[in-house]
């Protein structure tokens, strides 16, 4: 498809110049992570062939526009809500500034340890999915980056 076309030839440039440089993808990555962090996820997906479950979980999570403020131990910093009407606790009118969707609801919710989560039902499959992300500060190794988004995923 045409995103995995893109995605090949952004790599390929990539490649290109730092192959060019005398560099090689592996080394360029890890300088990568050296200065920024690592960048570590847990994506996956539950089978849901009923969107009313999907809508459940949305509206579990809005709570009448009472939005969390911690998940277990773990403090929410921001909550952005892509399903109709929107709220975004990032914005001074809390309105979203990206677009909203009553059909394709996606939750965004950012905790003050660095993990990212994100929900939303796919477009085109019968599936819930979740997005847990978490970036490391520089100099902290990948394995303590690992471990503490596998503690904040299984919490959330």
């Amino acid at each position: 498809d045409k995103d995995g076309l893109t995605a090949v030839g952004t790599m390929a440039e990539l490649a290109l110049r730092t192959y060019r440089n005398g560099d090689t993808l592996s080394k360029h990555m890890q300088n990568l992570y050296d200065k920024y962090g690592e960048f570590c996820s847990n994506n996956g997906y539950y089978f849901c062939h009923d969107s009313k479950v999907t809508q459940k979980i949305m509206e579990k999570i809005r709570n009448g526009g009472d939005y969390m403020k911690s998940v277990g131990p773990y403090s929410v910093k921001s909550i952005r809500d892509l399903g109709f009407p929107g709220f975004d606790s990032t914005t001074e009118d809390n309105k979203p500034t990206l677009p909203v969707s009553k059909s394709s609801p996606m939750m965004t919710i950012h905790f003050t340890n660095g993990c990212v989560a994100q929900f939303r039902a796919s477009g085109t499959e019968p599936k819930f999915k979740y997005y847990i992300e978490m970036q490391g500060k520089p100099g902290v190794k990948r394995d303590v980056v690992e471990r503490d988004l596998k503690k904040c995923s299984n919490t959330i």
